[in-house]
């Protein structure tokens, strides 16, 4: 079969990792997969070099119906048999363009968040008029789904991101060394705004009021690491914290930290918490995020509210004065079962099958 996928990620995200494995694992099943990404994105900048066929446009803004044209071209050109539209920006142009060429929709929710007023009635629209099936990245996702808008269960396919755990065995690396420090406490995210970043460095304070032998590592790049380090020094804690930028030999990194931090309020499935747990290294996560659903509190991790620093600092001391190895060999049983990407591959591919 032969699918496009649709794009407007910007730059490197857990969306465009999934968009990379689900690509490269199908097409070694003999699929064709063309991906529509924006130019200079990091998706349009990895995929030529993993020999996936890439297309840049720009919709530079959600109802650009003059690039349906374009798409239309890159549909029948390539003969596509259904469209996967996984950022908003693409959501009604493509599947307007699909529906021209009689092509099936897919729409994947990466992201929970949700819609009031005029934009939850106009999503309603696309919904129930112009998608085929939606794939949510996490059962959190497919429950508001139906909530807000009634959507029959059987419209909507749950299918996780995928992991590649051969690449998180461990067994390659050298554990990382802090001097002096007992523990070693990890956070990789995109350091941009609603990823509760600042949370996670007022909860620092109080973490190591409790526990004097552990320093953070924040790894990634965004829009505002200046703000970040200024309030880390702001509360004394500059010296417990080290920002590596950005960063890609994240499964080396992982292997030599203890316990993982997602303090993101809202998240749908987060790529790097699944990798932490692919690592063996427990995850204290909010309950905003889609790994509610997934994690077994102190049992294979810890859940915490959103946006409460008392809370993430409660949860970090109570997985770091616990048997957190432990809870991290849980952690990575979760991952092998439900996130090894030949198996969640297995069930996309079976879904677009029962569509085409």
């Amino acid at each position: 079969m032969n699918i496009l996928i649709c794009d407007a990620t910007p730059h490197w995200s857990g969306g465009a990792n999934r968009i990379l494995l689900y690509s490269k694992e199908l097409t070694k099943r003999g699929h064709t997969v063309t991906v529509c990404c924006l130019p200079g994105s990091g998706l349009s900048n990895r995929l030529p070099k993993e020999n996936i066929q890439t297309s840049t446009i720009d919709p530079k803004s959600d109802f650009n119906l003059f690039i349906i044209p374009e798409l239309i071209r890159l549909i029948r050109d390539n003969k596509i048999d259904a469209v996967d539209i996984c950022s908003p920006k693409f959501y009604w142009v493509a599947s307007l363009a699909a529906r021209l060429t009689r092509r099936k929709v897919i729409l994947t929710r990466n992201v929970p968040y949700r819609k009031k007023g005029l934009k939850k009635y106009i999503n309603r629209i696309l919904y129930y008029k112009l998608v085929d099936r939606i794939v949510a990245i996490s059962d959190k996702i497919k429950r508001e789904l139906i909530e807000d808008f009634r959507i029959a269960e059987k419209k909507i396919s749950v299918i996780y991101d995928g992991i590649e755990i051969e690449r998180f065995t461990g067994t390659n690396a050298e554990p990382c060394s802090i001097k002096n420090e007992k523990y070693v406490a990890a956070v990789v995210s995109r350091l941009d705004p609603n990823k509760g970043l600042e949370c996670f460095i007022t909860a620092i304070p109080e973490i190591v009021k409790t526990i004097s032998t552990v320093h953070f590592i924040l790894v990634g790049t965004g829009s505002i690491e200046p703000q970040l380090k200024e309030l880390a020094k702001k509360l004394k804690v500059d010296n417990r914290i080290t920002f590596t930028g950005f960063r890609q030999d994240i499964p080396e990194i992982l292997c030599g930290v203890d316990v993982t931090i997602m303090p993101s309020p809202e998240e749908g499935m987060s790529m790097s918490a699944l990798e932490s747990m692919a690592s063996s290294k427990p995850v204290v996560a909010t309950s905003g995020c889609g790994l509610v659903d997934i994690i077994v509190n102190n049992i294979s991790g810890i859940i915490v509210k959103p946006d409460n620093s008392h809370e993430l600092a409660a949860g970090v001391i109570s997985l770091l004065q616990s048997d957190y190895k432990k809870i991290g060999m849980e952690a990575r049983k979760i991952v092998e079962e439900k996130f090894a990407l030949q198996k969640v591959v297995n069930h996309y591919e079976s879904m677009v099958n029962e569509l085409t």
